[in-house]
């Protein structure tokens, strides 16, 4: 059954920290996969639910680790978000508390990054520059009932120090604050999802995704239908037992041995190793 839904698989949705690279280092096997779906003329999608750098950074680090894409094979959560808030609602003028990053993929998408006084919503991404002066702003916000979105709700994100703090911990703060949630639009909603397949040209049964988090990647696929691959090289290797309810197709050591399971199901030629 595995090897069947293998076989129809086209295109690839692909994480990138802790799939694909840890910090300045490629994670074992990553190299060989990506240069064999390059290879084989397949469709590939690198992405990432950390909205806090432009999408040309992250195509220049897997350029630099032997791993190049195209800039429009790169996906953010803030590219994806910030196109559906375009494409879904009405609203134009969201109060951005993130990066410059994700400032300038609203205004890619048509949407114009605005003062507390002028803005029409909130979109909380990973803020690595949050101050308490703009934390406040947006629970001042959230509390006076504005939309409130955000562009994942990942509560760490890995490093070679460790784990840090991520999008979560601000969600947390602000509903603490506040009593409200966001609607969440990264992974593993249906808005990436949908971003994702709109790039590749294939359907939920031709599509796998690759990635290391439970939460996020393997609930994606849960959720969609996509077939999920977990390979244990990156945040699922310290918090499994966090998710035990969220089950993948398929569990590797790292994308190396995803690369054999593939030729062995016929999904991609030998040729290519």
């Amino acid at each position: 059954m595995l090897d069947e839904r293998l076989r129809r698989i086209r295109g690839y949705l692909l994480d990138m920290d802790g799939t694909l690279y840890i910090g300045a280092e490629a994670v074992p096997g990553a190299q060989a996969f990506m240069a064999a779906v390059q290879r084989a003329g397949c469709p590939r999608l690198v992405l990432t639910n950390n909205s806090s750098a432009a999408r040309s950074k992250y195509r220049g680090r897997l350029a630099a680790l032997g791993m190049p894409v195209p800039l429009s094979a790169v996906l953010t959560s803030g590219g994806a978000s910030a196109e559906w808030l375009f494409a879904s609602t009405p609203l134009r003028r969201p109060y951005v508390l993130g990066t410059r990053a994700l400032k300038d993929e609203c205004r890619r998408a048509g949407l114009t990054p605005s003062d507390p006084e002028t803005s029409d919503c909130v979109l909380l991404g990973y803020d690595t520059g949050v101050t308490y002066a703009t934390l406040t702003d947006a629970c001042l916000l959230v509390a006076q009932g504005l939309p409130y979105y955000a562009t994942h709700a990942d509560r760490t994100c890995i490093s070679p120090r460790g784990l840090l703090p991520d999008a979560g911990a601000l969600i947390a703060a602000i509903e603490v604050t506040t009593g409200r949630a966001p609607v969440v639009l990264g992974k593993p909603e249906a808005s990436m999802v949908e971003a994702g397949l709109r790039r590749l040209g294939t359907t939920v049964d031709e599509t796998l995704i690759l990635g290391d988090q439970l939460d996020t990647d393997m609930m994606l696929g849960q959720k969609s239908g996509i077939l999920s691959v977990l390979t244990m090289t990156g945040e699922a290797a310290r918090r499994r037992r966090e998710y035990e309810s969220v089950v993948p197709d398929l569990t590797v050591s790292h994308p190396g041995e995803l690369l054999e399971r593939l030729c062995a199901a016929g999904a991609l030629p030998r040729t290519i190793l």
